[in-house]
């Protein structure tokens, strides 16, 4: 469609020109040709030359990123390189080389999103028309779709394309974006070439050069520059808007915003609730100590004892003496009631007669007739 195709500084040249300056002398110059004569008016009605600038390890689609240039006319495009890094797995839906596309790559370049698109739809094409689009590389095992052997490729192809526009046959789904993408800034100024005054002289000059002759001067050549407009280029980087340390910071803002703390008052508090716990623990601690492992459970132990009948006492308890002992002179005295000791002797060896005598005694008080 667009005649002859050249490719300048790609991939597999040998020679790599380089650029050490700016500017448009320091460039590439072209003189076209755009050879009017040759044009078939049913594929193309302009006229002129498409350009494309694009790495060297992409193809040029020309429908793409293409743009035309006027016969007669000196185009200048200064470019700056730029680069994108986008976030793939949590962050983003990319692919770093398209290895975990579930599309072959039939251009063998690097991937980009147009490689995988154009590469899905062929791969369609073989199996609905059951032959490949010319203009698209053929696959291993695959034929170009010829009309004596192919008769209904051409309404199998429109009707595919059709699906293929409304997404119908899933190639923009599979076919994600690279996660690094290398693109060009263009800036273009055109201005007439030749000038009135010199188009004599350059017309002289490009037919002896090329042995051409030019009929209709001005509408047959058209001049192209494309310059660096500075040796630096532009890399847009993607990052997560909040991290770990981000998320920290923001908790730590509001909280000192919000109760008018700090890490030194949250430390202190942490150490206050510290403390708390480990006093009340001590003396949870202490009190079942003193309720359950002490010998003699205080007062509650002592009632208990005192309570319980004669006949249940063990049989290590020692009784008292039944002899009665001469009461001490005097007016008559009568017994108080109380309780009976606690049967502490049961614990240990029976007393002396002396003292049985001496605790019995002391059981008795006197009070007033």
């Amino acid at each position: 469609m667009y005649g002859n195709c050249y490719t300048f500084n790609g991939k597999n040249n040998s020679n790599l020109w380089m650029s050490s300056m700016p500017g448009i002398k320091n460039g590439l110059s072209l003189t076209l040709r755009t050879e009017q004569n040759d044009f078939i008016p049913l594929l193309s009605t302009v006229t002129g030359a498409r350009v494309m600038v694009h790495g060297q390890d992409e193809p040029a689609f020309m429908d793409d990123g293409g743009f035309n240039l006027r016969p007669g006319v000196e185009t200048s495009i200064s470019m700056r390189k730029e680069a994108l890094d986008r976030l793939g797995g949590n962050y983003g839906d990319c692919t770093k080389n398209g290895s975990d596309v579930p599309v072959e790559n039939l251009y063998l370049s690097k991937y980009t999103q147009q490689v995988c698109i154009r590469s899905c739809f062929q791969e369609n094409m073989i199996k609905e028309c059951g032959c490949a689009y010319i203009f698209y590389p053929l696959p291993k095992n695959a034929e170009f779709c010829d009309y004596r052997k192919h008769n209904s490729w051409g309404y199998c192809y429109y009707k595919l394309q059709d699906a293929f526009s409304s997404d119908r046959l899933g190639c923009f789904t599979k076919c994600r974006k690279p996660c690094s993408v290398t693109s060009y800034e263009l800036s273009a100024v055109y201005s007439r070439w030749p000038s009135v005054t010199s188009q004599d002289w350059i017309f002289q000059m490009l037919s002896r050069q090329n042995n051409y002759t030019i009929n209709n001067k001005r509408n047959g050549v058209a001049k192209l520059n494309i310059f660096f407009k500075e040796l630096k280029y532009k890399t847009n980087s993607e990052s997560p808007s909040v991290t770990t340390v981000t998320l920290l910071s923001n908790l730590g803002s509001q909280w000192s915003l919000w109760f008018g703390s700090s890490v030194l008052s949250v430390v202190e508090m942490a150490e206050l609730i510290f403390d708390l716990l480990v006093i009340t623990f001590l003396m949870l601690l202490r009190r079942f100590r003193s309720r359950y492992w002490s010998p003699g459970r205080g007062g509650r132990g002592a009632q208990e004892v005192a309570s319980t009948p004669a006949s249940s006492l063990p049989s290590h308890y020692c009784p008292r003496s039944t002899s009665p002992s001469p009461p001490p002179p005097g007016p008559a005295t009568f017994p108080a009631l109380t309780a009976p000791p606690p049967a502490y002797a049961t614990l240990g060896p029976c007393p002396s007669p002396s003292s049985l005598v001496r605790t019995d005694y002391s059981a008795y008080t006197l009070e007033e007739p």
